[in-house]
């Protein structure tokens, strides 16, 4: 049986053939709404159309080529999201220089990544030298915390994306958005934490929309002078005695902020 191969390894213009109907297949590009996709040439009729095929309606592809489709699909949303950038590299397990992180590698293979061009004198202010989306899976046995570090002591932004980030056909990248806008415990980026306080903070990572704060709630330090001299008697929450900000812990042991005032 040839290899699976996705939307993203494989070359404008080349034909493939689907796994379920056998029937000739050619890429399409991203829209506003999809990703990069192959669409069938063949084996429909009149009644028919690409998605009734078991083959793209099914989800029963194995693991590792589930995975491999979520990057594709990851990259096809990073380069809506940057289509208006200057981009160096935009593109599926790319590898990074991380000899200046905490681990003993030189070299770690991101599942996505955009990178900016050099040499980076000027570094975007919100991603730095570019942006790596590490996309979690089943069994997947990565030290989240020192990947972290070694991609932010690289000088780049780092997202871990898993199955509540896409949709059967897209990136979900709205969520990418907030989640750096928030600084979701997902999202990592050099303008707001480092590497060593990334290997000390991060515990987990894979987290569902309802284990997120409501609006009242952030993840943003509204008193970031403020030291927090704090209080446990307030309706079993952290109080601030000096500026009143209410804490709590989110389920991966980031603190949240409620400012005074909000209820």
């Amino acid at each position: 049986m040839d290899d699976l191969v996705v939307p993203e390894e494989t070359p404008d213009g080349e034909t493939v053939y689907c796994p379920a109907c056998s029937g000739r297949m050619r890429l399409r590009g991203a829209g506003d709404q999809q990703a990069r996709h192959f669409m069938h040439i063949e084996n429909l009729t009149d009644t028919t159309s690409s998605s009734d095929c078991a083959g793209i309606a099914s989800g029963s592809i194995g693991e590792s080529d589930r995975h491999r489709r979520l990057k594709s699909l990851t990259v096809s949303g990073l380069r809506t999201r940057f289509a208006d950038f200057d981009v160096a590299d935009l593109g599926l397990e790319s590898v990074v220089d991380v000899s200046k992180g905490p681990s003993l590698l030189d070299e770690r293979r991101a599942d996505a990544i955009v990178r900016f061009p050099e040499p980076i004198t000027n570094p975007n202010r919100f991603f730095g030298v570019g942006v790596v989306v590490e996309v979690q899976h089943h069994n997947d046995s990565k030290d989240v915390a020192t990947v972290t570090a070694d991609y932010l002591a690289a000088g780049y932004s780092v997202y871990w994306a898993h199955e509540t980030d896409y949709t059967a056909t897209r990136f979900r990248t709205e969520r990418f958005e907030r989640a750096f806008n928030e600084r979701w415990p997902n999202a990592f980026a050099p303008y707001f934490t480092d590497a060593d306080t990334a290997l000390q903070t991060v515990e987990r990572v894979a987290f569902s929309p309802e284990e997120l704060p409501s609006e009242r709630w952030s993840f943003i330090d509204p008193r970031p002078e403020c030291d927090h001299s704090l209080h446990t008697g307030h309706r079993g929450s952290p109080l601030c005695l000096d500026c009143g900000t209410t804490l709590k812990q989110h389920a991966t042991g980031r603190w949240m902020y409620k400012p005074l005032g909000e209820r």
